[in-house]
């Protein structure tokens, strides 16, 4: 019996230790998958098992295990339960994701939100990691490459200047094509974007087909832009901060000016200049002596500081974001810099269970020293490829020298920009308040008012001592201010109905009003005449040199209403109807009706759907009308002017009424899909898009005995169509890398098919518009080459023959050759291992040409010997018979003339950005009392891959002067900088 126990008491202890040999203490931390940030109180479970443990403040926790079969649940409200089998693992630090729909998922669109999954419009999100990503003074910059079908070009290099945005192509010839801008619900105007703070904004989409953007009505046919800004979040108040430090250079060119030694032996082949009559030892002597190069004269290393603070906190009831910023930016032009700043602030108030209040309000005040920046004798990028290099920027004693160059009429550029400040100062707020009522459990209503206000005062001030001052004559001194402000209120009233029926059928009705009104004035005064530099005011002139203002406005009121329905998010269709009124129109053509439909599939939750490498596929098609309505807010109305007469006030007939004169509209249409593959590893969106413009808003030209000589009138059809493909792919990942790439692509074709009468309109110097065509078409007389027997230059007759003689009338339309890309896009990637993140972007333009206005000048053949050249003037230039070159012979007697010489091909390719970034470990910043740390190296406009031999392919704007169509001209514009910024972000 003894023997028996014995037996058994060592089974028992066997039975024990092989217990104690399997359980085992299992620890971790709990964080969340998006920000990393620890979970506390999430229960932690062995499956089939009661009880478990609660993670601590710091998301940590520990538990006990009976089996390396075991799995660990973890559950915690809004988060997806997580499960991960033990194994042999000791330590396991869980990540959860997130079950309430995010970004991605829900979509800000016109008038509320949106499950992405249901709708049936083609849009773009781009997110606040990507539009921070990027450290440029205005944030429509920052998307630039980002979303299919948008094509964003930087206007200027000027640090305030506003970014370009075209939507699927160029909607409109003279009526605009820039989209319209809303930011929080309130429209906007089109420019003074550089007062956003990029750091304030949560995301942008941009709306861009039918489905998406008709519900806007008279604005939308050009695209929308919605800016959605953070908004305070539940928890504990945090505070985030960022310092950024930068460094600007000149993005590169491939001018090669003339040096001194090089521009007095073409001077003095030519007999003209300083170098006329030289000896080779007098060339020689000056070159040692003097050889300014101007491009490091004008342009220097431009610096960056920017500080952004920001405070989010919030309760079940109330919620607030608030920020302040401010930064100083030097340019890398002399005399040309910005300094601006800002505050925000957001707030939501849940008074009970029916009633919630809301504001968002923001103000941004700047001031930016100005520089001429178009064909300009005062303009500093004008003296890099004019001034000559035997010029002196400045005397031995620290004096302004007198420049030798006569195109500059002697004007040192650093004098001018000391003694002639010019400067413009902005203050622009926006902001809105909501109130929302729930009526029953199923129905809202929700009315908005809002303000949009910008206001602007430009100052010029000519010093009495100034050389531009003596230039003009006495009396010396000059004084011209401009003040301007435009004030736009909204109020918008939205009922929602929004209900789900057995289980399955969403539906969701709103109907709405909009009441809109602007009104801008400005006013001018200048005088002449002062006795001191130091006093400047106004008052202080010997004379008044004029006066001026003008008042003008608009109103739009509108009513809408939108329905959505989806059965178990598988088979989902829209509609919308807007009917607007604007004060622009004629009297019995006001009111104009805009409307879409659209439709869409999710393919992949069919029960006959059985691809396991296929997550999602969704197909989504629309159609619509919407409307264009920038015009002049009196475009439709006959007026008279004033004047004077014999000293006598007078008034006269100015325009020509048109009492029909109406929207231009556009009918488009969109058809595509959504596709996820792969375990959500790669993302696929494919889209065709045709947009027809109607009833186009065009001046007319009138007969001469009419008195006028044009009206507005709605003439003219054209067609955008074309394909969007936007790819990402996650190519790889574990706990501690992740490699991501993406892509995107639009192909447009345009063609112009209807103008007044069929007749051409000539826009500038080399554009035309004609049927058949795609849109601004160079019209331009075609250059041969050089004859290699005389030198001459030649060129082509309109009927093709070679000839010597240069004749305007020989110019033909340049088939296929515009100043719009055939497509354009970008692509990138991101690599994050461990605390580590790399990532760049590349953006490209195709198939664009540009005329190169300043190779015009600089490539003169002898016409501009008096200024500097290009070097290949002279080491190029065709001296003898039986000469290989296309640089002719040199002489004064050349004349300069407008031929596709100087049509360029405009493509390029450019490396947007590159940024590196450390975050340092959370277990290492918590000890200190911060929430996260991260700094981080950026630089923007690296590289740049072209052909294109001006001064920079990404061109934005029409000259100043006129002479040619968006993006077609390359004068002496303010180059885009090359810029470096280093940064570092903290939270508490």
């Amino acid at each position: 019996m003894l023997k028996i126990r014995q037996v058994l008491l060592c089974l028992l202890l066997a039975v024990v230790s092989l217990a104690n040999a399997q359980s085992r203490k299992i620890t971790g931390q709990v964080t969340s998958e998006s920000d990393g940030e620890p979970i506390p109180g999430v229960t932690i479970q062995v499956q089939g098992q009661e009880g478990g443990e609660i993670s601590d403040m710091d998301g940590k926790y520990s538990i006990t295990v009976s089996s390396d079969e075991d799995v660990l649940v973890f559950s915690f409200i809004g988060m997806e339960q997580t499960m991960i089998a033990v194994g042999n693992k000791t330590v396991i630090n869980p990540k959860m994701t997130s079950s309430v729909k995010d970004i991605d998922e829900v979509m800000v669109v016109a008038y509320g939100t949106a499950n992405k999954a249901t709708i049936t419009g083609a849009s773009e999100i781009v997110k606040s990691d990507e539009i921070t990503k990027v450290s440029v003074s205005n944030v429509t910059q920052a998307i630039q490459g980002k979303a299919a079908g948008v094509q964003v070009t930087a206007s200027s290099g000027r640090p305030g200047a506003d970014g370009n945005i075209k939507i699927r192509g160029v909607g409109s010839i003279s009526a605009g094509s820039t989209p319209l801008y809303v930011i929080d619900g309130i429209p906007q105007g089109s420019s003074g974007f550089s007062a956003l703070n990029p750091s304030d904004i949560e995301s942008m989409t941009i709306l861009k087909d039918a489905s998406a953007t008709s519900i806007y009505g008279s604005r939308g046919s050009n695209g929308v832009v919605l800016i959605t800004t953070r908004q305070g979040k539940t928890g504990e108040t945090t505070v985030d901060a960022t310092a950024e430090f930068g460094l600007s250079y000149k993005t590169q060119d491939k001018f090669n000016m003339m040096n001194t030694q090089q521009k007095l032996e073409y001077e003095r082949q030519l007999g003209v200049g300083l170098g006329m009559g030289m000896t080779d030892a007098q060339i020689n002597a000056y070159a040692d002596s003097i050889d300014t190069d101007w491009s490091k004269e004008i342009y220097r290393t431009g610096k960056k500081q920017a500080y952004n603070v920001s405070i989010s906190s919030g309760t079940e009831k109330s919620k607030t974001y608030a920020s302040i910023n401010y930064s100083d930016e030097e340019a890398i032009v002399y005399g040309s810099d910005l300094k601006k700043g800002g505050a925000r602030i957001n707030s939501t108030f849940e008074v009970n269970s029916k009633i919630e209040v809301g504001i968002s309000s923001f103000i941004s005040a700047s001031k930016e020293n100005l520089v001429r920046d178009d064909r300009n004798a005062l303009n500093p990028n004008n003296y890099v490829y004019s001034a000559n290099p035997y010029d002196l920027p400045r005397n031995s004693d620290g004096s302004y020298s007198t420049l030798i160059t006569p195109s500059l009429y002697g004007i040192n550029v650093f004098e001018n920009i000391d003694k002639n400040p010019t400067y413009i100062s902005y203050i622009k707020g926006v902001g809105s308040a909501y109130f929302s009522y729930n009526i029953l459990k199923d129905l809202n209503f929700k009315t908005t008012i809002g303000i949009d206000y910008r206001q602007s005062d430009y100052y010029q001030y000519n010093q009495p001592d100034s050389k531009l001052s003596i230039i003009l004559g006495s009396p010396y001194g000059y004084r011209n201010d401009t003040f301007s402000r435009r004030a736009t209120s909204l109020w918008n009233n939205v009922l929602t109905y929004k209900k789900t029926l057995a289980g399955a059928h969403n539906l969701k009705l709103q109907i709405g009003s909009e009441a809109q009104e602007s009104n801008y004035r400005t006013y001018t005064a200048k005088g002449k005449g002062y006795s001191t530099s130091a006093i400047d005011a106004l008052d202080n002139a010997a004379q008044a040199d004029g006066i001026g203002g003008k008042e003008t406005g608009w109103s739009l009121v509108s009513f809408f209403g939108i329905a959505t329905y989806d059965f178990n998010e598988k088979y989902f269709v829209d509609a919308s109807i807007r009917r607007d009124g604007c004060s622009r129109f004629g009297e019995d053509f006001k009111y104009g009706n805009f409307w879409a439909v659209g439709a869409g599939w999710n393919i992949h939750d069919e029960a006959f759907f059985n691809v396991n490498w296929i997550d999602r596929l969704k197909v989504r098609g629309s159609t619509g009308i919407s409307g264009n309505n920038n015009i002049g807010d009196y475009a439709a109305q006959g007026v008279y002017g004033a004047g004077s007469y014999n000293g006598s006030s007078t008034q006269y007939p100015r325009r020509l009424a048109n009492d029909e004169l109406t929207w231009e509209k556009s009918l488009s249409s969109s058809f595509g899909f959504d596709f996820s593959g792969f375990s959500n590893r790669l993302d696929l969106t494919v889209d065709y898009f045709y947009r027809n413009t109607t009833d186009m808003l065009l001046d007319v030209q009138l007969t001469r005995t009419s008195g006028f000589s044009s009206r507005t009138d709605n003439i003219g059809e054209m067609t955008n169509k074309g394909i969007e493909i936007t790819a990402g792919s996650e190519i790889y990942k574990t706990d501690n890398l992740s490699i991501k790439l993406h892509a995107n692509f639009t192909a447009i074709k345009n063609e112009v098919t209807k103008l007044y009468n069929g007749d051409d309109i000539t826009i500038g110097w080399n554009n035309i518009v004609s049927e058949g065509l795609p849109l601004y078409n160079y019209k331009m007389v075609r250059w041969a080459g050089v004859n290699p027997i005389n030198g001459d230059a030649l060129y082509y007759t309109a009927d093709g023959e070679i000839t010597n003689v240069y004749n305007g009338d020989d110019a033909v339309v340049l088939d296929d050759k515009t100043p719009l890309p055939k497509f354009y896009g970008g692509f990138g990637g991101a690599i994050e291992f461990h605390n580590v993140e790399f990532s760049f972007d590349f953006n490209y333009n195709y198939g664009n040409y540009i005329y190169n206005h300043v190779s015009f000048f600089t490539l003169s053949d002898g016409a501009q010997a008096t200024s500097n050249q290009d070097a290949r003037l002279l080491t190029d230039q065709w001296l003898k018979p039986g000469d290989i070159t296309d640089i002719p012979k040199q002489s004064t007697a050349n004349s300069q003339n407008m031929s596709d010489r100087f049509l360029e091909d405009g493509s390029y390719l450019r490396l947007r950005n590159v940024t590196l970034a450390y975050s340092f470990p959370k277990d290492m910043t918590k000890k200190i009392g911060i929430r996260n740390l991260r700094v981080y190296a950026q630089g923007y406009n690296i590289l740049t891959f072209t052909n294109y031999s001006g001064l920079d392919p990404e061109i934005g704007d029409t000259p100043a002067d006129d002479t040619g169509s968006f993006g077609s001209v390359s004068d002496y514009n303010y180059p885009c900088a090359r810029t470096y910024v280093f940064g570092l972000q903290v939270g508490f």
